[in-house]
């Protein structure tokens, strides 16, 4: 019987010594947020309020990739996008990955605008 209180305990403190190093990971994995410069055209959405929606999507279109743009911390430097529909800007921030389906677009927590001086150029490899 005190053997088997004895395992008990040991496979216990395993499987909590091992939820710790996970959360440890998944802290790490968060702290390292990989921060991209994107430069495409803005395309902006407008919010449909048959589907509830109280904000038009800001969408950054570059070649065959879109991007949804996402307010970050400073939301002064998202509030001049809604007036950029149609121009080609540079954008920096924080790229979160698609998770669908209730995520199917890659988003960016925008930190900086700049509006770019010219269209946006394709890199050939």
């Amino acid at each position: 019987m005190k053997n088997r209180i004895l395992a008990s305990c040991l496979a216990l403190a395993i499987l909590a010594g091992a939820g710790v190093i996970g959360a440890r990971a998944q802290d790490k994995a968060k702290a390292m947020k990989e921060v991209v410069t994107k430069t495409g055209v803005i395309e902006i959405i407008k919010a449909d309020p048959a589907k509830k929606e109280k904000y038009d999507t800001i969408l950054l279109k570059i070649d065959k990739e879109t991007i949804k743009l996402l307010p970050g911390a400073d939301k002064k430097a998202f509030k001049p996008l809604e007036k950029l529909n149609g121009k080609t800007v540079t954008v920096t921030g924080e790229l979160l990955p698609p998770n669908p389906p209730k995520y199917p677009l890659a988003a960016l927590k925008v930190a900086s605008v700049a509006k770019a001086a010219a269209p946006a150029a394709t890199d050939k490899k």
